[in-house]
């Protein structure tokens, strides 16, 4: 059963494991962080044990990182580049470089053994893995198997959590999405997901890490620097007034704002034990294209007109929902979407805006 991550983390105990479906054996700106009034990182406890979060500089992985570090965490980074703020931000230490083995050996060397492992690193987007499948395969399948077999040598009863996303089950569904659906993914992105979930399973199978997987749909919060949400808020602050969107507006998708998916990953680690889990990381909370662009329309004020193309991208699917049955009790969603769409558009108006046009601003990171 679950320990407390104030418990893992300053004592170096692992949480347990609630009910699941098992198988086989960017960054946010740090003045919006301070903004917040969150800056009991700073007391955590010295006796706490390395966590290592890769992809801690991107999106998610900051904000996982920022959470861990409330809990008592001594949080270990590792990322492609530079993560200015990141100690601030954390209390913690950051590995540039990537996940690759010198910089896993440097943070072995001065921190010790990890008490567990958040593998967020990887591929950024389906398009970009479109463009570029070899690089995508690099970012999101190499460095899974290297910290796997890192782990292997060096801390094999470490529990891991792997991040993956609904990518895998592709566009063929209808309705809420079940954990133990058929995977078909469309995008080389998704086909590296479920590679990512397979190499977890095998070091599960072959060598006893405990490893679950989380299955992610739409992130969005505070720090996004992609997709909908970035790219239509870049065009209102640029002043159009007439706005087309690829698609029909019909597509669904589950919103799942980034600090309730930072709790469902935080929750999930496995106890210690090895079995090998998956995990639907969205909300079941669907919402269309169209209503979630009217949302931000309506939270960022003026007379827009929106309208969408109807041209949509070749294997974007119309459905991607979760059933979250399979979710850990006590997850329920703390952010409705009304409030983290206003609050989207809140950060980006005080913090991307302030940026200088050219060097951060509306550029991802």
């Amino acid at each position: 059963m679950f320990a407390s991550l104030s418990r893992l983390c300053p004592l170096g105990s692992s949480p347990g494991s609630p009910h699941r479906w098992t198988a086989g054996p960017g960054g946010w700106s740090l003045s919006f962080a301070i903004s917040t009034g969150r800056t009991d990182f700073l007391t955590q406890s010295k006796e706490a044990k390395p966590v290592w979060v890769t992809g801690a500089g991107g999106f998610i992985g900051l904000h996982l990182a920022r959470f861990l570090a409330r809990k008592g965490c001594h949080v270990i980074g590792f990322g492609r580049k530079d993560a200015p703020g990141f100690a601030l931000a954390t209390g913690g230490v950051f590995f540039p470089g990537g996940v690759v083995v010198e910089t896993m050996d440097a943070a072995l060397a001065a921190h010790g053994r990890p008490s567990a492992v958040y593998h967020l690193a990887g591929g950024a987007t389906v398009g970009q893995s479109i463009v570029d499948p070899l690089k995508d395969f690099e970012q999101s399948v190499v460095s899974a198997a290297r910290i796997l077999d890192f782990l292997r040598r060096h801390a094999p009863d470490a529990p891991v959590v792997l991040a993956s996303s609904a990518a895998v089950y592709g566009g063929g569904h209808a309705g809420s999405i079940r954990v133990d659906a058929a995977l078909d993914p469309y995008s080389p992105y998704g086909y590296h997901k479920r590679m990512v979930e397979e190499l977890g399973r095998s070091y599960c199978a072959a060598y006893g890490q405990p490893v679950s997987v989380a299955r992610l749909f739409s992130v969005y919060g505070e720090g996004l620097r992609k997709q909908l949400l970035w790219d239509l808020c870049g065009r209102l602050a640029a002043g159009e007034t007439d706005i087309v969107l690829g698609g029909t507006g019909t597509e669904m998708r589950d919103w799942h704002h980034v600090s309730d998916v930072v709790r469902l990953i935080h929750r999930i680690l496995p106890a210690g034990e090895p079995r090998f889990a998956i995990y639907n990381g969205g909300a079941g909370a669907a919402a269309s294209v169209s209503t979630i662009s009217s949302m931000i329309l309506k939270a960022w004020g003026g007379d827009r007109r929106l309208s969408f193309s109807g041209e949509s991208r070749r294997g974007d699917p119309v459905n991607l929902i979760s059933d979250p049955s399979g979710v850990p009790e006590g997850l329920q969603l703390q952010v409705p979407l009304s409030k983290g769409i206003a609050g989207y558009v809140d950060w980006y108006r005080a913090d991307v805006l302030a940026e200088p046009v050219g060097r951060l601003r509306r550029v991802a990171p």
